[in-house]
């Protein structure tokens, strides 16, 4: 399997958008490779993108809006119990009260809602 390198452009917009994520640069990389002129690409639906900069912003805003939509169609619940465990896990020493063990249900409820 190949490896690319990522855009040091790619990795700073990708950065607004999923923080240190070491998986969403490669996805925004393998989008800007496959359509190999970004900008123009991006220009089809959005004519008045005028930079690169602004077409990886509208890639990226188009991924992370995609993921969402994926997500509540294929396991909601799957993913608010992954992300739970990694933001509001159960038994951590800044929740004395236990408060986290809602957190997915919560959530849950107010995404959907």
């Amino acid at each position: 399997m190949a490896v690319y390198p990522i855009d040091p452009d790619v990795r700073r917009i990708a950065r607004r958008f999923a923080g240190s994520s070491p998986t969403f640069p490669k996805l925004v990389q393998a989008v800007v490779r496959a359509e190999g002129n970004i900008l123009k690409a991006v220009q089809c639906s959005q004519p008045d993108t005028k930079s690169v900069e602004d077409a990886l912003d509208i890639t990226c805003r188009s991924a992370v809006h995609a993921m969402s939509d994926y997500l509540m169609a294929h396991d909601p619940e799957g993913f608010i119990k992954y992300w739970a465990a990694r933001w509001a896990p159960q038994g951590a020493e800044n929740d004395p009260t236990n408060l986290n063990r809602n957190w997915p249900k919560n959530v849950a409820a107010g995404w959907k809602a």
